[in-house]
């Protein structure tokens, strides 16, 4: 370390130099660590799994959805498939585990899984044989960290769990590996077989032959080696006519299979709800990752440039004692290598502690340090080498080429331009001015959205679990002595959730047309609590009498229907009394452009046995306190049981969590791209000044004053970021187009977007550049005319 003794003396008189260089550096890293992390993971979903490659899953237009009976029949059929296996939904579950208390009920997360499942795929059984852990019906198998956190040991074969929603106890057979990195959630805590799945959702069984939940589980299907099982797919579409009524109704048409690791990517749905990811998203990451790192390289070049005057007494010394071009050249990469490895570690360091923040904006799971490895190790390695050679290059270049006597006759500054410097800050400008210009394109966006008109108006509303007819009753009447509360109503769907999906195929004038009504039963408290407007009420008292929305009677009207009752065309007894109309609202995602039909059945809240949930509106005195208050107060009811309790707002809110962390993700980058553009500015600054001295010297002896030398610094500057907004419209363009496509509602981009983009880029950076060259305009010119 003391041939490199000057070096740690230069950074140490330098400190604002080596700050930035470090900090900016460090700060790009953390990102590009995240960032790459995320990628890899993204890349490798599945990978341990065996025969991944031979595993499919089917899907009709949108969904890879089915029922348990198709895999029986097509299994039957076509001795192609190997093997299959199924799960039904995941769903969490209280249960007492054995040793608590019966009243001590602990939320587990359930996969419901054929009793294959852990023969079917590799996941690593830590206690059990894979073929048997699942055999009897009354089996659980938990994970590896759900015993810990269940039991505090992972000793705990022939141990019982008491799930809510059967008495009788299930014996853990099994211990396996925590799911991670895998299209299934890794917040599965426990495995059950799909046998059990009947009492979460009455039409899930497996032994329902009709099919009536056409979409209750998804299938995979192992095919030999060799067999490209879209081969047979008219075939497989033409059986599945004979059989499963959504295609002999013709409510699907189509029959693709899908390789397990390609549905990670792909636009098909799960009912299930396995992981998914956007891989555009991915891309926008590893592109938005490649610039940060780029632009901070070419910051730290720039830098280590603009400080070459500053460097170039030492090294002519060197060279004139004897040390070579080469020796320079070296020494130099090896110092940019000693500063690259410091901001790496810094860099990892930022990025381990913002691990958490990045795992809830990125929405899915990373893990830089469980991640590490041989591979990963040497990864990095690589990459800080050539980082080290990126970023020293240039300086060490200019410094290990030119002649030690330009540095005594005082020519060097001059000769030394390096106008990329200019190109470069001209490119960071617009991109900074393109990233402003979408940020805030995205933020009007999700403004308005969140602003829409729906149709419907709500206050604040709690969302609590239906708990049975006698527990919801006692509830109901306890919550409504309580001052804050305005009204309690049992509903079997809200406007968020979208209600049940009713299908009917109808004769209509241009034939037979399908009509997937979503269906509401509702009471009359819902309708005060949601404004929801009955535009005509016929006054029906028929038990099976259903509003119907304005655009639904239109519907009904335009196709030659009968507007006072509906009837399917499959069974006469398969339909509704047309009770009046409601004004039309949105349901679900304003981005999903929801138009199915709509009906509500309105009836008294006592005949409403089976509620979805129980929606309790309060007033405006506080939210917080009144919540507090009925948690309680259901709690007790239910001796302890956990459960969630939601605010409608927040629920509707979820619905755009995505688009929200892009958002939020698109202003961290805008931040950052900031600090990065005035990085390079204020290198640029430097090296400008460093080489204008002695011209601003001259022109100061000649009457020029502080201030017109501050004005042609800034019109300088100015003059940069103009030509940079050139570079921001075809960047902004691209940006908006893509932004579109993601976010499908909202205004259009507007003129006066760009207009505050370059407006706030500008000022800042004309701000930083007043601040950086107060010192150089008011310095004394005999001071460097003597220099020179």
């Amino acid at each position: 370390m003391k041939r490199f003794k000057t070096y740690f003396t230069y950074l140490g008189r330098n400190k604002l130099f080596t700050l930035v260089n470090i900090g900016g550096l460090a700060i790009s890293l953390m990102f590009v660590i995240l960032i790459a992390d995320m990628v890899s993971r993204q890349l490798t979903v599945d990978k341990n799994i065996k025969d991944a490659d031979r595993i499919y899953l089917m899907a009709d237009e949108e969904t890879v959805s089915a029922h348990y009976q198709v895999g029986v029949r097509l299994q039957s059929r076509y001795p192609e498939i190997e093997d299959w296996t199924s799960i039904a939904d995941f769903y969490t579950i209280p249960s007492v585990p054995q040793g608590n208390n019966e009243n001590s009920f602990v939320s587990i997360k359930y996969c419901f899984a054929k009793k294959n499942f852990f023969d079917f795929f590799s996941f690593k059984v830590l206690k059990g044989n894979p073929s048997e852990i699942l055999l009897s019906d009354n089996n659980i198998v938990l994970t590896r960290s759900a015993a810990l956190r269940l039991f505090g040991s992972e000793d705990v074969i022939g141990k019982t769990i008491n799930p809510s929603f059967n008495d009788a106890p299930y014996t853990v057979t099994g211990i396996v590996e925590d799911i991670e990195n895998s299209i299934f959630p890794d917040d599965i805590e426990a495995f059950m077989p799909q046998e059990n799945a009947k009492y979460m959702n009455w039409s899930a069984d497996i032994e329902d032959t009709r099919m009536s939940n056409a979409g209750s589980a998804t299938l995979f299907y192992k095919f030999a080696k060799g067999v490209n099982p879209n081969d047979k797919a008219d075939d497989v579409l033409s059986y599945l006519k004979e059989f499963f009524w959504r295609y002999e109704r013709g409510s699907s048409k189509v029959v693709t299979f899908i390789p397990m690791r390609d549905f990670y990517f792909s636009e098909y749905q799960s009912w299930q709800n396995l992981r998914q990811y956007d891989f555009t998203q991915v891309l926008i990451f590893l592109a938005t990752g490649i610039i940060i790192l780029l632009m901070a390289v070419f910051n730290y070049a720039s830098m280590s440039i603009a400080q070459t005057s500053y460097r170039a007494k030492e090294m002519s010394t060197r060279r004139l004692l004897g040390s070579s071009r080469s020796e320079i050249f070296w020494r130099m990469i090896t110092e940019s290598f000693m500063l690259t490895i410091v901001s790496f570690l810094i860099g990892f360091i930022l990025a381990k502690a913002a691990e958490p923040v990045a795992i809830d904006l990125l929405g899915t799971r990373i893990d830089i340090v469980g991640d590490l490895s041989w591979i990963t190790i040497t990864c990095y390695a690589a990459f800080i080498a050539l980082l080290a050679l990126l970023t020293g290059m240039p300086s060490a270049s200019i410094l290990s080429s030119y002649n030690p006597l330009d540095v005594v006759k005082g020519t060097f500054r001059r000769k030394t331009k390096a106008s990329y410097m200019r190109w470069l800050n001209l490119v960071q400008s617009g991109l900074t001015i393109s990233l402003l210009a979408c940020s805030i394109f995205l933020y009007t966006r999700v403004h308005d959205i969140l602003n829409a008109p729906l149709g419907y108006e709500y206050g604040n509303v709690l969302i609590y679990p239906s708990m049975g007819y006698k527990t919801n009753n006692f509830f109901k009447s306890e919550a409504l002595k309580l001052p804050f509360v305005k009204n309690v109503s049992y509903t079997m769907g809200t406007p968020a959730d979208g209600g049940n999906n009713n299908t009917m195929f109808l004769q209509t004038k241009n034939g037979t047309e399908e009509f997937s009504f979503q269906t509401f039963t509702v009471d009359t408290a819902f309708l005060k609590i949601f404004h929801i407007q009955i535009t005509e009420d016929r006054k029906l008292t028929s038990s099976n009498a259903f509003f119907i929305s304005e655009n639904t009677m239109k519907m009904l009207k335009y196709l030659g229907l009968n507007t006072d009752r509906v009837v399917g065309i499959s069974n006469s007894s398969w339909g509704f009394d047309v009770a009046g109309q409601f004004k039309d609202f949105k349901i679900r995602s304003l981005l999903s452009n929801d138009i199915h039909p709509m009906k509500m059945q309105i009836l008294p809240t006592d005949s409403i046995q089976y509620p979805w949930s129980i929606c309790v509106e309060v007033d405006d005195s506080n939210r917080n306190e009144a919540k507090l208050q009925l948690d309680e107060i259901f709690s007790n009811m239910i001796d302890g049981m956990p459960f969630d309790s939601t605010w409608y707002d927040d629920f509707i809110k979820s619905y755009y969590q995505n688009i929200m962390k892009i958002n939020e993700l698109l202003i961290i980058f805008t931040c950052v791209a900031f600090i990065i553009s005035l990085l390079g500015l204020t290198a640029m600054s430097i090296y400008f000044i460093s080489q204008r001295k002695r011209d601003m010297a001259i022109r100061k002896v000649f009457g020029a004053t502080s201030g017109d030398e501050m004005k042609r610094m800034l019109r300088f500057s100015f003059i940069a970021i103009l030509a940079g907004t050139i570079v921001a419209i075809p960047l902004t363009w691209i940006g908006v187009e893509q932004i579109s496509k993601i976010v499908n509602y909202g205004r259009e981009f507007q003129w006066w977007m760009a207009v505050i983009a370059v407006g706030v880029t500008t000022l800042i950076s004309l701000i930083s550049v007043w601040f950086i060259s107060r010192k150089a305009v008011n310095e004394n010119p005999v001071n460097n005319i003597k220099t020179e």
